[in-house]
């Protein structure tokens, strides 16, 4: 009987944990577990076995970690994976009519590589499960859909599968890219090529029935359930969870009168919790689900006054600003407050620029956007936060008022501080363009925030910079700050941008302001082309305000050649001399 045949008359059980279970039975064996379906192959199968003995009708292959963030390269995957599904078929060999599900966990582009060359691992993988016969998919643990579609696509493609796809969320219901369980309900039960999908692992069974409980289906599509033994404790390295069988199955019975069709376990749990399971649910009639559409609310977006400006066509005065080493910032305030009178429409904030620390963006330009009312836009770089400070620093700086942010992967550590500074880097600017339009749809609704992006336009293939550009686009990145632009060939590349990607682009101005300035931007700072005729615009002898009046001459030039190919100004504030930039923008708002 085929496993779709099976659910139309029976609730299913599944298995529990085999990661943790296996660690318990075999302590001596410290390392990746999938890798032990090689070398220690009678183990993962008596793990298999108990399960089966215990009553779980699906078990899953011991391929949860299969694949190169794990595993040496993609041919010791592959022959983990095909001996993973072997020793799962042997071991169902021992009961009546058993399910084995091809496991497959989350691979995250760690390396930055690009979709496609995640997408080629997936399928690599699904084609070795292929091999062997597969018909059950469990792809499982999941935090987003960035490549469920493709992958269930594919693998459906492939004739007559069943493919349950399953997400860890956490207890306020959000998967750790922010997807909240009432999206993932609404979309995964809308895809034509998921079968069954629900929840594994990331809580505890009452945190999901919670959850669960207050949720809507769309339709009858099989869901799943599958918590974790409660919450761990970590000592001496390990991590334990404590026996909590009965309440677990007390928990899961209200679990499965919500209409869930597959019951099982995760972390935690071991063969004696799915055993009680079963027994329990023996005497359980099926569960109804509470279908219900969900209610689209369509608000209307609250706009900034700034996204308007730009929305409209009007061409905007940025400004950056360097928040301070030290905790006084008094001159960054009072140079705000000029700009302001000046005419600038937007503050920017850059976040520890070359990888030296600074005063938060964030707080400071809250604090700034408060105290002068006007909008302030914080660099978020990618460098030096988790995920979860991530995260938790967007949702601070959205209490405080702040709706527009620059995104970049940021400046590299320095070599010789390496030892001591610590890179993250769990997102680059791609990535986390994409999680703050996540954001947008789940979190901040009907006043969503406002990014944008870098434009590095010095690259050697302008074709390849375009094309990281709109892969910015297309996760929401809705306009472009350029670096400093100082000669003719610098503004026919950035019209050739612009050209090609139709998309507002902030032409970058900074200001030189000595002959000194001027040839260490040339000589010293990556990215950035100082000319030889801008160069010669200063002298060595310059007086600090003749150095200043050729700089103020030479940006307005600049800004004058750019001015039918710019959709707004990005000033670059050297040494926070924020009257140099005033006095730009007070000349070119009486030219335009």
């Amino acid at each position: 009987m085929k496993i779709a045949e099976y659910l139309k008359h029976h609730r299913l059980v599944m298995d529990g944990a085999f990661g943790t279970y296996f660690e318990a039975c075999f302590p001596e064996e410290s390392g990746v577990a999938e890798l032990c379906s090689l070398t220690a192959p009678e183990k993962v199968k008596k793990v298999h076995r108990d399960y089966i003995k215990s009553g779980a009708k699906l078990i899953r292959t011991n391929t949860f970690a299969a694949n190169t963030m794990f595993l040496s390269d993609l041919e010791q995957v592959k022959l983990a994976v095909a001996r993973g599904y072997e020793l799962a078929r042997e071991a169902a060999e021992l009961g009546e009519e058993i399910f084995v599900g091809a496991d497959i966990g989350p691979i995250y582009d760690t390396g930055f590589l690009g979709k496609e060359v995640v997408l080629q691992e997936y399928k690599e993988i699904c084609d070795t499960f292929f091999s062997c016969g597969a018909d059950i998919f469990v792809l499982e643990t999941q935090t987003d859909f960035a490549y469920l579609k493709e992958i269930t696509e594919y693998i459906k493609s492939r004739g007559d599968v069943f493919v349950l796809v399953q997400f860890a969320v956490d207890k306020s219901g959000y998967t750790r890219d922010g997807i909240s369980l009432e999206k993932i309900i609404e979309k995964a039960a809308g895809m034509d090529t998921v079968d069954a999908y629900g929840f594994n692992c990331g809580v505890g069974a009452a945190h999901l029935f919670r959850l669960l409980k207050h949720a809507a289906f769309p339709n009858e599509k099989y869901v799943t359930a599958l918590p974790n033994a409660g919450y761990p404790l970590t000592l001496r390295g390990k991590t334990l969870y404590g026996d909590s069988r009965e309440y677990f199955v007390d928990t899961m019975e209200q679990v499965a009168g919500l209409g869930v069709d597959i019951l099982g376990g995760c972390c935690g749990t071991t063969p004696e919790y799915i055993r009680a399971l079963r027994e329990r649910l023996e005497s359980v009639p099926r569960g109804k689900k509470k279908i219900a559409k969900r209610e689209e609310k369509v608000l209307p977006k609250v706009q900034s006054c700034f996204l308007k400006k730009i929305s409209a066509g009007v061409m905007p005065f940025i400004v950056e600003l360097d928040p301070p080493f030290s905790a006084d910032f008094g001159k960054v305030l009072k140079g705000a407050e000029i700009l302001k009178h000046a005419g600038a429409d937007l503050i920017t904030l850059a976040d520890s620029p070359m990888a030296r620390a600074r005063a938060d963006a964030g707080k400071l330009a809250a604090k700034i956007q408060n105290e002068l009312e006007i909008p302030v836009m914080p660099h978020i770089a990618c460098r030096d936060k988790n995920l979860i400070a991530m995260r938790s620093g967007i949702l601070g700086d959205y209490m405080n008022g702040l709706r527009h942010f620059l995104v970049v992967t940021g400046d590299a550590v320095a070599r010789d501080q390496r030892g001591s500074v610590t890179s993250v880097f769990d997102f680059n600017s791609i990535s986390f363009m994409e999680y703050l339009s996540r954001m947008n749809e789940d979190v901040f609704g009907e006043e969503p925030v406002f990014f944008g992006g870098a434009l590095n336009y010095h690259g050697a293939n302008p074709d390849a910079i375009i094309k990281r550009m709109e892969q910015k686009i297309e996760n929401g990145c809705g306009m472009f700050l350029t670096q400093p632009i100082y000669s003719g060939e610098d503004i026919e590349r950035i019209a050739y941008i612009k050209g090609r990607t139709q998309t507002k682009i902030m032409c970058g101005i900074m200001p030189l302001v000595s002959y000194k300035n001027a040839v260490f931007m040339a000589n010293e700072m990556p990215g950035i082309r100082v000319p030889e005729d801008v160069i010669l615009r200063y002298r060595q002898d310059m007086t600090r305000e003749e150095g200043e009046e050729a700089g103020i001459q030479c940006a307005l030039s600049i800004a004058r050649g750019l001015k039918d190919i710019a959709d707004g100004y990005y000033f670059i504030t050297p040494f926070n001399r924020a009257s140099m930039i005033a006095r730009i923008i007070q000349q070119l708002k009486q030219e335009i």
